[in-house]
């Protein structure tokens, strides 16, 4: 039985899309960094595809709590971006995943404690930043 076809690291990334994405989160600019890895989601599969969404979740709630949108928006997407990263074991196109999620905990703390009506209070910790563990990063 054949495996279905991923996209295993950045090499295979040739518009370097996930790359894009984080230079755009590392500049805070986390609505482009969702587009970005939005195309890069249209090509996956499976696990991998679920993971990416879960990034791309992220950068929404991010998107969320910079503009001052909705907490409901922030929490609920936080919450599901967390579902969808936990346990993933495929390729992260050298993405520090346990760096990431260092720094995202707070922030996922702070969206449980949000509740629908209420405004964003302070942030919790300071925004998270990517750091990829190869050489081929931005």
């Amino acid at each position: 039985m054949t495996e279905p076809p991923t996209l295993p690291n950045a090499e295979e990334d040739p518009a370097g899309l996930f790359a894009q994405g984080v230079r755009h989160w590392n500049a805070r600019d986390f609505f482009e960094a969702h587009e970005a890895w939005e195309e890069l989601w249209h090509l996956a599969f499976d696990d991998h595809k679920r993971w990416l969404q879960g990034l791309i979740q992220y950068a929404g709630a991010f998107v969320h709590f910079e503009r001052g949108f909705f907490a409901s928006g922030f929490r609920s997407l936080m919450a599901s971006a967390t579902a969808k990263v936990a346990g993933y074991t495929g390729p992260r196109h050298g993405l520090d995943e346990e760096a990431l999620q260092a720094q995202l905990a707070p922030w996922i703390a702070y969206g449980r404690d949000l509740t629908d009506d209420a405004a964003f209070p302070e942030a919790p910790a300071p925004l998270p930043t990517i750091v990829l563990t190869n050489a081929n990063g931005p």
